[in-house]
């Protein structure tokens, strides 16, 4: 993942959060290999990311607060778009991350800028989707919830 920012000055706390783009690329026989997705943020109060002395409640592991990016991974099976289950067991493939904090500032900085998340067009061992869908959304410090963004279908060849 890699993080930008820059001097946008946003109106808010809870975070915003634009799609700013989607990229594929070919490995060396011309098939897709990775998902780039790109994404704008905004944060008016610049609470976004996690140091990492952050893991106490709610920001531990299993906790609401433990990831700074959500991005969910969906396949399309019979024209209906479903998350994928991992063989032998009940979690869905997601690809959530933890972020750095953006601002080390202790009082409100705004912040926006951009970040990039790289996907494997393969996700899982054996999974090689045709066509894939992402949806992502971040949360900051307070826990405020950005708004969700969505690709449209990503066309894959494996």
């Amino acid at each position: 993942m890699a993080l930008g920012c820059t001097s946008d000055i946003p109106d808010s706390d809870i975070p915003e959060l634009e799609l700013d783009g989607v990229a594929v690329y070919k490995n060396k026989a011309g098939k897709d290999s990775m998902v780039v997705l790109s994404l704008n943020y905004k944060d008016g109060d610049g609470d976004l990311g996690l140091s990492k002395d952050d893991t106490l409640p709610p920001y531990n592991y299993g906790n609401v607060g433990y990831y700074t990016l959500l991005v969910s991974y969906k396949i399309a099976k019979n024209k209906v778009w479903q998350h994928i289950v991992i063989p032998s067991s009940a979690d869905t493939l997601h690809f959530n991350q933890r972020f750095q904090r953006l601002s080390l500032a202790d009082k409100k900085k705004a912040v926006s800028g951009n970040l990039m998340l790289r996907i494997p067009a393969s996700p899982y061992p054996g999974l090689k989707p045709d066509s894939i869908m992402l949806t992502s959304y971040i949360l900051d410090r307070s826990l405020h919830k950005s708004n969700q963004v969505a690709t449209n279908a990503i066309k894959l060849q494996h």
